[in-house]
């Protein structure tokens, strides 16, 4: 890794630590000989290491302490900065903001905060950002009967009604293809020579076609002419061997994509679904509110907390 990358992954570790923030912040953990990330939340740093909390699939959470020199790359997908800058005046720009966040599913707290961002932004202009807003976050839900409310929700906030938002299929995440698990792995590996800074390699390999086709067909955040631009030089700030933020966003989004891509599943509902036990019960209350526990009132990002805006 160039030493650029090295100086931002250290001034984000010790801006959490000299400013003292009270909440954990999210970030993804690239550990030197290791292929997968770690995601999770950062409860304390000094110059030695670093202590992750990480949630377990099975909702268990456990510490990991990783040393600094251990850290090939670290980073902070949620920007505390870009949430400040957020304005009740402008609901368009907490979707926007949303809408990045949802790419960066690797972080728990990016999920959070994009689930946070697109209710505010339902509850600020219902009419304009609500359908866009409730149908954002579905690939986000982990709970079938929270997506059909927000499905239900989203219906009825639509002017057209369409009743098509009602069947009950997962918005579809915007993963590619599923290739075959030797060139997904070739992929990657480029990808990875590219986020590495192995420009030579990253460059003969792109020559292939399979590979370039791969790519193609296996994610939605590069394009083979973008990396061919990075190993080239010819991209904005790829000059001399860097690697943009912006650009290093996209190999590390693109190598998460392949890394955890699975073929999409489509629920179709079924007439039993209708005459189950759920079928007697109360029907439950949709409320923007109550939809994911957090209050959409308490939109505006102040000192590290929402809180509502002052009159």
């Amino acid at each position: 890794m160039n030493r650029r990358i090295r100086c931002l992954t250290l001034w984000m570790v010790l801006t959490a630590v000299v400013f003292g923030t009270t909440k954990a912040w999210g970030a993804v953990v690239y550990v030197k000989g290791q292929n997968e990330p770690v995601a999770g939340f950062v409860e304390s740093a000094d110059d030695t290491s670093i202590r992750l909390r990480i949630q377990t699939p099975d909702g268990e959470e456990l510490t990991r302490q990783i040393l600094r020199t251990e850290i090939d790359l670290l980073l902070q997908p949620v920007s505390p900065s870009r949430l400040s800058q957020l304005s009740p005046d402008n609901p368009t720009a907490y979707r926007e903001y949303a809408e990045e966040l949802v790419e960066k599913k690797s972080d728990p707290e990016a999920v959070e905060t994009a689930k946070r961002l697109f209710m505010i932004a339902a509850h600020l202009d219902p009419q304009t950002e609500g359908r866009s807003a409730l149908l954002g976050m579905t690939p986000l839900m982990n709970d079938p009967l929270g997506v059909k409310q927000l499905r239900a929700m989203a219906y009825l906030l639509d002017p057209s009604h369409d009743a098509a938002l009602l069947e009950g299929k997962p918005q579809a995440a915007t993963t590619g293809a599923a290739l075959d698990e030797k060139l997904r792995e070739e992929v990657i590996k480029v990808l990875r020579m590219l986020r590495q800074g192995d420009r030579a390699d990253a460059r003969q390999q792109l020559q292939r076609d399979e590979i370039r086709q791969g790519m193609r067909q296996g994610t939605s955040k590069i394009t083979p002419d973008e990396c061919l631009a990075l190993v080239q030089g010819l991209c904005p700030g790829c000059e001399q061997g860097k690697i943009p933020p912006y650009m290093l966003q996209k190999l590390v989004a693109a190598e998460l994509e392949l890394s955890t891509s699975q073929a999409a599943q489509e629920v179709k509902p079924q007439w039993g679904f209708f005459l189950d036990g759920m079928f007697q019960k109360p029907l439950p209350v949709l409320s923007l509110a109550k939809a994911i526990g957090f209050d959409p009132r308490k939109c505006v990002y102040l000192d590290g907390e929402w809180v509502e805006p002052s009159q």
